[in-house]
């Protein structure tokens, strides 16, 4: 067996907690971001995971490459319309079939499409999933972690696997800028109305104004109309103005300062809708899965 080096574990870049690298169990929360504090030194790696594929899939990578790991503890709340739980209970009982569906599972997408058989299998064989859900108490939970890794039962003795990363581009600006022929947008916020404006200009005159109060409205209305050309930058046009009407949106939301072309100025705190806040300052605390 090839030596295990752990200093670039986990491979699979994510929003987790990482803690004890040579811990037997993993913890997998489900639908749960606040409320499960776990002793981290006790826990290999420990994050929510959504979804029956690609966030599954990010776990198995992630756990094949550490064979210390030897269990999977399931817990948190059940997410709305998945059942990751049931899954991977599935995966371990009954594998995937000829279409990397995962036999058995009732959620809407368990496929495991993204990875190859032999990593599924080396997961199944490695890794006992272990049934805790819903719970969502975090002494009841590291109690849990504490038994199981009383029963390590070692490393897992197949050969090392190596997860290889994907190429890693750098970023850079759009060439030379080429105005669209069929005119521009300013976007803009009005708060008293509470929506967005975006106005298309044609010829250097304003022809037309459409509002709504999401990005994804709007997007649409642009698209319906026909207000971008077929040119050379069309794409990049569309992202910039898909991404300036996400901006606009979340300004508005979030009482924040809107102006095209800057970026997002500093909260007011006196426009802030703090119930709204409340609900969205934890969505992205640490998952296993975007």
């Amino acid at each position: 067996m090839k030596e295990i080096n752990l200093k670039d574990w986990p491979p699979i870049e994510g929003r987790y907690l990482v803690g004890n690298k040579t811990s037997p169990v993993a913890v997998c929360t489900n639908g749960t971001v606040d409320g499960i504090d776990l002793e981290m030194d006790k826990v290999a790696i420990a994050g929510k995971c959504v979804t029956e594929n690609i966030g599954m899939e990010k776990i198995i990578q992630n756990i094949v490459s550490n064979p210390n790991i030897r269990f999977l503890l399931l817990c948190g709340k059940i997410s709305k319309g998945h059942f990751v739980d049931q899954a991977f209970l599935s995966l371990k009982k009954n594998g995937i079939d000829e279409n990397k569906r995962i036999i058995g599972a009732k959620g809407p997408i368990p496929f495991l499409k993204g990875i190859n058989k032999e990593l599924i299998e080396r997961f199944r064989n490695q890794i006992e999933p272990i049934n805790l859900m819903p719970e969502q108490d975090s002494k009841k939970i590291m109690e849990k972690v504490e038994d199981y890794s009383k029963r390590n039962p070692g490393l897992f003795t197949g050969e090392a696997v190596e997860i290889s990363k994907v190429e890693e581009i750098e970023a850079r600006s759009c060439p030379d800028w080429i105005a669209d022929p069929k005119g521009f947008f300013i976007i803009s916020v009005d708060r008293e109305n509470k929506r967005i404006i975006a106005e298309h200009f044609e010829n250097n005159k304003l022809s037309r104004k459409i509002v709504g109060d999401t990005a994804d409205k709007i997007c649409k209305t642009i698209v319906y109309l026909g207000l971008i050309s077929d040119f050379a930058q069309t794409r990049e046009h569309s992202m910039y103005i898909a991404r300036e009407l996400q901006k606009a949106e979340f300004a508005l939301k979030n009482g924040l300062d809107y102006e095209q072309d800057t970026s997002l100025a500093e909260a007011k705190p006196e426009a802030v809708d703090n119930k709204d806040n409340k609900n969205n300052q934890s969505a992205g605390q640490f998952d296993w899965v975007d």
